[in-house]
């Protein structure tokens, strides 16, 4: 039996598991609150690091509490992009959030300007949240290349470009040169 009580008290077993990925896996606190136990303590420091330069903005969740291998956080509710996408088009409003969301990995400080379209999530009001921030100081990347192939994967590609050219043409200059990356999603 895992218990992490010498973090924050939790037992894991009585916990809903949210997750699991190459990182760690994610549980159920409540309502409110998720905690991430990673594999690594490093990849731990790096998501606490990364979310904790990115409090108050309201594209990155709340970190609550932290230990040498988890992190409390905030639980966003919502869909992931790609699911999201399945079932709605990909609208200006939708653009523009994702741009924002670009803006706010400039704004905060991150290296890596990209995510898995999986880690972005639609919330309820239709804000879009990145849950995974750990790789975000490791890299610089500032084309969104894994977003940008996640996107031509749900096939609206020439959406986010079109839409670009006419009102974003500095994006549109930069992005055009993406690097198309497969990648999968670990359940």
């Amino acid at each position: 039996m895992v218990f992490i009580s010498e973090h924050s008290g939790f037992n894991l077993k009585e916990l809903q598991l949210l997750g699991t990925g190459t990182q760690g896996s994610v549980y159920k606190i409540d309502s409110e609150k998720c905690i991430k136990v990673f594999k690594s303590k490093r990849e731990c420091k790096e998501e606490v690091q990364s979310l904790t330069i990115a409090q108050g903005d309201i594209h990155f969740p709340k970190l609550y509490k932290y230990g040498e291998n988890y992190i409390v956080r905030e639980l966003i509710s919502g869909i992931e992009l790609d699911k999201y996408l399945e079932t709605h088009k990909l609208t200006s409003h939708t653009i523009t959030k994702i741009i924002e969301l670009y803006e706010s990995m400039i704004k905060v400080g991150y290296k890596r300007l990209d995510a898995a379209i999986f880690h972005v999530f639609v919330t309820p009001s239709y804000e879009l949240k990145l849950i995974d921030t750990a790789k975000s100081m490791k890299k610089k990347t500032e084309i969104p290349n894994l977003l940008i192939s996640g996107i031509e994967k749900t096939g609206f590609k020439q959406e986010l470009f079109d839409f670009l050219k006419e009102t974003r043409p500095d994006l549109y200059e930069k992005w055009r040169h993406y690097k198309k990356i497969n990648y999968k999603k670990i359940s």
